[in-house]
């Protein structure tokens, strides 16, 4: 039985009560009473993986009559076509699967996006390539198409998926029963981390090992580490997860040896800031294995697309958008007295200041009010919940995230990219220059990996945190991500203020 003493009473584990409901449950023969339990939730994941093949296979399909409808009309289907409806599903699954994306419960987010986006890339090569192979003629915009059809189905319906996996996950069916190897502080956070809804994690206990750095008063262990393919089967485990700086070389050695042995899956924590796994390899160093941290920082290549891109989006986004400007400009002239832009001193890349355009969203006399209410507006990422220099129309454009239209300006200019972190009043960077001096490293941006991570409704020390994770994990396919959530992010107004 495991207590957690100081850790607190209202800890996600309550190791006391499922141990002692494993105690009273009956005993199976091999792995144990729980057996019944654990295979469901192995199975529900087989499952989820059917089913993720099955809707690629249907995207894909779906995509192919759009492709043919958009290029021939209602024309009848040509009989070679009806070779690569049935060839080309197969091929597409094929990649998916390479690229691994039927084990969601190693995938996160971004992952699976960067990855479904390079599959249905192969994946058009290769059905292009078969339908040579297929004596199938296939004009050049038939792959334009397919791919676009294909990227936005797949991307959809993936999203719909992941949903409904963490709905399963936060009410416990898709949630891998887990023992924690340590007794260390580390252990300690790690079991509390995994207790966290919709992470598809039960922990039930502490596994004791031959290192007893750093131990909690309070802290026991279910067993022993050399118990621990008892404890296995005992408490039909599905997952075993070590605490990196609670074992010694020879208490890994057990734990990968007793999870082979047994099935289970095993895994390390890295004690490493969030990163991307396409940034990390395992490479072995002598008789020692080392994780690869790859470089992040753009290369000239990655600069120049990059900028283009930047660029491309952001001068079709003006074309697009330029009526709603006219509109946003007669309602806040019409509302308010004062210029309908907003000009503020901003820090980007390398600490250089620029000026920020932005609709205006406060009264001309805003210093005022702030000294009225005794405000310090040096803090950083300041942000008030009920900010009284907002006007009415102020207040609908900054829920919508309409304020920041004018800063393609910035983008076309070079002042900013699309995403990065978000540019912060020099003031607030002058006074703060320690905490935010390293968010300076890339460009400054119109969105980021903070905004669509809660955006308003985070506290500067998480905010920070997030926009340190941008910068460590930069890649193409990320911003592509950072873009499409804010979409959705702003539609919902999720932490808009």
């Amino acid at each position: 039985m495991v207590t957690r003493g100081d850790l607190g009473e209202t800890s996600p584990l309550k190791l006391v009560e499922q141990a002692d409901a494993v105690r009273r449950a009956p005993e199976l023969p091999g792995r144990g009473a729980l057996e019944p339990e654990r295979s469901d939730v192995l199975r529900r994941y087989q499952i989820l993986g059917v089913g993720l093949a099955a809707s690629d296979v249907l995207s894909l399909v779906v995509a192919l009559v759009l492709s043919y409808l958009a290029l021939f009309g209602l024309e009848p289907l040509r009989p070679s076509y009806y070779v690569v409806l049935v060839a080309a599903p197969l091929l597409w699954v094929a990649v998916f699967h390479t690229f691994g994306l039927y084990s969601p419960h190693h995938l996160s987010a971004s992952e699976e996006f960067r990855r479904t986006l390079g599959s249905a890339s192969v994946g058009i090569i290769i059905i292009v390539v078969g339908s040579y192979w297929w004596a199938t003629e296939l004009p050049r915009q038939w792959v334009g198409l397919t791919w676009v059809f294909a990227l936005v189905l797949e991307l959809v319906v993936r999203r719909a998926w992941r949903w409904y996996g963490y709905r399963l996950k936060a009410d416990g069916r898709l949630a891998l029963r887990t023992l924690v190897v340590g007794t260390n502080e580390e252990a300690a956070r790690l079991g509390d981390a995994l207790g966290g809804r919709g992470l598809g994690f039960t922990p039930i206990g502490y596994v004791a090992t031959s290192q007893r750095l750093g131990g909690l008063d309070g802290l026991a262990a279910l067993g022993p580490i050399h118990e621990l393919g008892e404890l296995i089967r005992r408490h039909a485990v599905d997952c075993v997860f070590v605490a990196s700086t609670a074992v010694a070389p020879e208490d890994m050695l057990q734990v990968v040896q007793t999870t082979r042995q047994t099935g289970v899956e095993a895994r390390v924590s890295a004690n490493l800031p969030q990163l991307l796994t396409s940034r990390l390899t395992v490479q072995p160093v002598g008789h020692v294995m080392a994780l690869s941290l790859k470089p992040v920082r753009l290369s000239g290549t990655q600069t120049v697309i990059k900028r283009a891109f930047d660029l491309s989006v952001a001068s079709i986004g003006l074309a697009c958008i330029a009526p709603l400007w006219l509109l946003i400009a007669i309602l806040i002239r019409a509302t308010s007295r004062g210029p309908v832009l907003f000009r503020q001193e901003r820090v980007t890349k390398g600490g250089r200041v620029f000026t920020v355009y932005k609709f205006r969203t406060m009264v001309v006399n805003a210093a005022e009010v702030l000294e009225q209410h005794d405000i310090d507006p040096s803090a950083p990422f300041f942000k008030l919940d009920d900010d009284p220099r907002l006007t009415s129309v102020g207040r609908f454009l900054r829920k919508l995230s309409l304020d920041e239209l004018p800063q393609l300006l910035n983008v076309l200019r070079g002042d900013m990219s699309l995403v990065g972190p978000r540019p912060l009043p020099a003031d607030q960077v002058a006074a703060n220059l320690e905490l935010l001096e390293s968010r300076h490293e890339v460009p400054a941006g119109v969105t980021g990996w903070w905004q669509i991570n809660g955006r308003s409704a985070v506290d500067f020390e998480e905010a920070v945190r997030l926009d340190l994770f941008y910068i460590e994990n930069w890649s193409l396919s990320l911003d592509l991500y950072i873009l499409l959530k804010t979409v959705g992010c702003v539609v919902a107004g999720k932490g808009a203020q």
